[in-house]
């Protein structure tokens, strides 16, 4: 490969990796745009319908491509990497996380203890992932958004569980 073949390449790889930004970006807006739809009156209930419209969104998405899913998640996260089976369960887990938040049993302090405990052991999954320098691609999304594991997957585990420490506590 020369090097204009080269460039072009990079270019067309920084082009792609920012129209997936810009795609994730506009998820990231659908689920605010429809929490606050759904919920305009408190602070503590608008988390609890963010999470809940947020885990419906990125757990669907993942139920896309189930199994490229599973896969890919084991790449990264602590639970997944010793059991296809936790892999595989993980979108219907977070699907169960939006149905309990968005039909009010988000109140119950059960449901946001295990949002932050299985939050946090993702989120230190993605953290050893990135310190270690592994080249992961990103499955918060399936495979509908292809990103490479990068600090957004962090903010999003670790936004999860300061959301369930916030409505725990508030």
């Amino acid at each position: 490969m020369n090097q204009h073949d080269h460039s072009e390449h990079h270019s067309h790889k920084e082009n792609k990796n920012t129209l997936e930004y810009i795609k994730f970006a506009g998820v990231i807006v659908l689920v605010v745009v429809l929490s606050a739809i759904i919920e305009k009156n408190s602070a503590v209930t608008y988390m609890e319908v963010f999470m809940g419209v947020f885990f419906a969104v990125f757990g669907f998405f993942k139920i896309i491509n189930l199994k490229e899913f599973a896969y890919g998640f084991q790449s990264y996260d602590l639970i997944a990497k010793n059991s296809l089976l936790y892999s595989y369960s993980y979108p219907f887990i977070q699907l169960a996380f939006a149905f309990l938040y968005l039909y009010g049993a988000g109140s119950i302090m059960w449901v946001s203890y295990t949002v932050l405990i299985v939050s946090l052991i993702s989120g230190l999954g993605v953290l050893q992932a990135l310190g270690s320098g592994a080249k992961v691609h990103c499955v918060c999304l399936g495979n509908v958004i292809k990103l490479p594991l990068s600090t957004i997957s962090f903010v999003e585990d670790f936004g999860m569980a300061l959301m369930a420490i916030a409505i725990i506590v508030l």
